[in-house]
């Protein structure tokens, strides 16, 4: 029980620090924003077809689906 609240106690130290902190906050904008535009716009909400090959082939194919639209949208810009 000792480590366990010693983990704790050291992941509640990175947590709050300022470098932590900092890269959440470039990661919101960086990463977090092609999630929630693939999951929102689209509608897509899980995989259609199964196995881990099949389902990076889907993720793939909307990913270049996103690339498109991004391009279009600096075309038009």
């Amino acid at each position: 029980m000792g480590a366990w609240l010693e983990q704790k106690e050291k992941i509640k130290e990175l947590l709050a620090s300022e470098e932590y902190k900092t890269l959440m906050k470039k990661r919101s904008t960086e990463c977090e924003t092609v999630f929630n535009q693939t999951k929102g716009n689209p509608g897509f909400r899980n995989f259609h077809l199964r196995g881990k090959e099949k389902a990076g082939t889907e993720w793939g194919l909307l990913m270049i689906g996103y690339d498109f639209k991004q391009l279009v949208r600096l075309m038009n810009a």
